[in-house]
């Protein structure tokens, strides 16, 4: 199972969020190779305090995803 991690998306502004899928093998980096530290890692607010932008999905971390999942379906 993989782990969702979200950070702020400094590319935004304001801020939203990004989320990132992180690497099976226990360290902060994720599949799009970007290390993320534990500090960076925020909790997205769901009562509707958070930012009003939608929050953004790295397309890298999903690609390799979907590639590892349809691999082993082969």
């Amino acid at each position: 199972m993989y782990e969702m991690w979200a950070e702020h998306d400094p590319a935004i502004s304001p801020p939203s969020v990004v989320w990132h899928v992180m690497a099976k093998d226990g360290s902060t980096s994720s599949l799009c190779g970007r290390f993320l530290e534990p500090s960076q890692r925020i909790t997205p607010a769901v009562d509707g305090t958070g930012p009003t932008l939608p929050d953004r999905y790295c397309d890298p971390c999903l690609v390799t995803v979907r590639e590892t999942l349809a691999a082993a379906d082969r």
